[in-house]
């Protein structure tokens, strides 16, 4: 293998993950199967394990502190479960586009929707802000979301973890003259017609 192909070799290791896994687990084969000599797996297997775990750590503290100012009430919510939530999410996935933290942040609101939280409000809180970062980029023209807590209260108490929030009927169900307040991110005002549910919608216009 060339010098220059040894160097792309190394440079895939730092930023593809599985690979690093891979290569740190099994590092012969891996290895192997990348045309590597038996030389060039020597070397690279005795210099890598310490000088990877400090470059995966550097590197997923970065990405975490990022996230963290993108999703700050979420953040705020969960305290030090954030982080812990935020390193399962950044071993399986890892961004690709040019907006790296912007994509972290959208995937890791999305993968919270799935984690057993204690607070089950902050799944809510992670969806309003996910979708307030979808609106501010400006991607789509509408973007509905349907909310089982009040995120405006919750926003009001700044998402403080110890208070408790119940659900809420935001659109009560009766006469054809109710309606629900909606949210839009942008300078205009709206209400929306009560629907059917019994949640909360936010209307992101851009």
């Amino acid at each position: 293998m060339s010098l220059l192909d040894v160097q792309n070799f190394t440079a895939r290791i730092y930023t593809d993950e599985n690979l690093r896994r891979e290569f740190l687990s099994a590092p012969e084969q891996t290895g192997r199967e990348n045309n590597l000599s038996e030389k060039e797996i020597v070397e690279l297997a005795a210099v890598f394990p310490e000088e990877l775990n400090f470059f995966v750590e550097s590197l997923v503290y970065k990405r975490l502190r990022a996230v963290e100012k993108l999703l700050p009430l979420t953040a705020r919510a969960l305290a030090e479960d954030f982080e812990k939530h935020f390193r399962e999410f950044a071993v399986k996935y890892t961004p690709e586009s040019i907006k790296k933290h912007l994509e972290d942040a959208l995937r890791f609101a999305e993968f919270l929707q799935t984690e057993k939280i204690e607070l089950i409000w902050a799944r809510d809180l992670a969806k309003y802000e996910r979708a307030k970062l979808e609106f501010n980029a400006c991607q789509k023209r509408f973007i509905f979301r349907f909310f089982d807590y009040d995120i405006k209260e919750i926003s009001r108490h700044n998402a403080e973890p110890q208070r408790k929030f119940l659900r809420k009927k935001t659109f009560p169900r009766g006469s054809d003259s109710e309606t629900g307040r909606g949210i839009i991110f942008g300078k205009q005002k709206a209400s929306l017609r009560s629907p059917p549910a019994s949640v909360k919608i936010f209307v992101c216009r851009c």
